[in-house]
């Protein structure tokens, strides 16, 4: 009878100190996340309230993006990950797969991009994108402008050739063209019509006793028929073709001599760069081009470059990632790692948060908390032994 007393005291002993074992190590868990808020009981803080995670979670976010800037997202890892042959082949065969994925889909530039962007967003980019190409024409102009002096220098220095012998060349070919243009024009029925009204008009004018005589006796049409043939003949003539090639080069050597924005304004009565930008603004159909393009299908742009796209893609892969490398620190730095990793884990729900860890971590918490059932039970035997034996 007495030994059976002994055992179940010993009995009980575990049980209890193995219960309150488990159940001390089980809340202690519990009080990790829970309560999420503080707690107050006639205005008075119940102690620790709010749980660990809940309570210390600003600090927890703000050493967790330490941590991760410092060891585990860094600018060497990553520039040490972008070196790897392994990260490279990936990089490549990826790269390939899509390309050739692309060469044969049958989708537009604009349905690729509506897939990405709404409708009202696509059509925002494809403005942005015609005001930036307006605006890179207009900048380049400028550049250019500016860069060859085109407000100073003058216009013989651009035009390759510029001697005197050119000039009179140049002269000799544009009177040949006038000349001609305008032979042709006085023998068609413009120009014969345009006679007529000129020797009409010249009779009009001459008045008094001849002026009726001439009315009455002249006939307008025959006379244009006699004076044509002369006309002609004048042009043709040499004095008549000397004195046109003299003023033309008269006109191309003072041409030559004034600065383009000279030129330019007397001409346009505008500067010669803004005039410049406005004839390129007007004349480069930007919308259509654009329109145009986003019309293309993939397969139509690149299935006829894949082998020449295959051929340069390892060599402007090889450029890309010694640019992405040198980038990494610059761009680590804008996006300030520590506060955005402190930021996002801020807004992190603790609930989420306990499901993530106790979904990673369950098992172990399960076997932290049956490990404080056998120290339990284990302290409940060795004070039962110290119990007997001091008895």
């Amino acid at each position: 009878m007495h030994k059976l007393q002994n055992w179940l005291f010993i009995l009980v002993n575990i049980c209890v100190a193995g219960f309150v074992g488990g159940i001390t190590n089980h809340f202690a868990i519990k009080m990790l996340f829970h309560p999420r808020e503080e707690k107050r009981i006639f205005g008075r803080k119940v102690p620790f309230t709010p749980g660990l995670i809940p309570k210390r979670k600003e600090e927890i976010a703000d050493s967790l993006g330490h941590v991760v800037s410092d060891y585990l997202v860094t600018s060497d890892g990553l520039q040490e990950l972008i070196r790897k042959p392994k990260f490279r082949q990936k990089m490549e065969a990826g790269l390939r797969d899509k390309l050739e994925d692309w060469s044969r889909s049958e989708r537009t530039i604009e349905e690729l991009a509506l897939r990405v962007w709404s409708e009202d967003d696509w059509k925002g980019v494809k403005v942005k994108i015609e005001h930036s190409a307006r605006r890179l024409t207009s900048q380049t102009a400028s550049m250019i402008w500016n860069q060859y002096g085109l407000d100073h220098k003058p216009v013989k220095e651009f035009i390759p050739g510029w001697s005197e012998e050119k000039v009179l060349n140049w002269s000799s070919k544009a009177t040949d063209i006038v000349l001609k243009e305008l032979a042709d024009g006085l023998m068609s029925a413009e120009g014969q019509r345009m006679l007529t009204k000129m020797a009409s008009s010249m009779m009009d004018k001459a008045g008094g006793f001849f002026g009726t005589m001439a009315a009455i006796f002249v006939d307008e049409d025959k006379m244009v028929q006699k004076m044509t043939p002369m006309l002609i003949q004048q042009l043709e003539g040499d004095k008549i073709r000397a004195t046109v090639t003299k003023v033309i080069a008269g006109k191309l050597e003072e041409y030559g001599d004034m600065p383009l924005h000279d030129l330019i304004e007397s001409m346009s009565r505008e500067p010669g760069l803004d005039w410049v930008q406005r004839i390129l603004e007007e004349r480069i159909p930007w919308s259509q081009w654009l329109h145009q393009l986003t019309d293309l299908r993939l397969s139509e742009i690149l299935a006829p470059r894949m082998p020449a796209i295959e051929a340069a893609l390892p060599r402007y892969l090889d450029q890309g990632l010694r640019l992405l490398e040198r980038t990494i620190p610059a761009t680590l730095q804008a996006v300030n790692l520590p506060e955005l990793v402190q930021e996002q884990v801020s807004k992190f729900p603790v609930e989420r948060l306990e499901q993530v860890i106790l979904s990673v971590s369950g098992r172990e918490f399960r076997a932290i908390t049956w490990l404080g059932v056998l120290l339990g039970g284990m302290i409940g035997l060795f004070q039962s032994l110290l119990t007997m034996f001091m008895r």
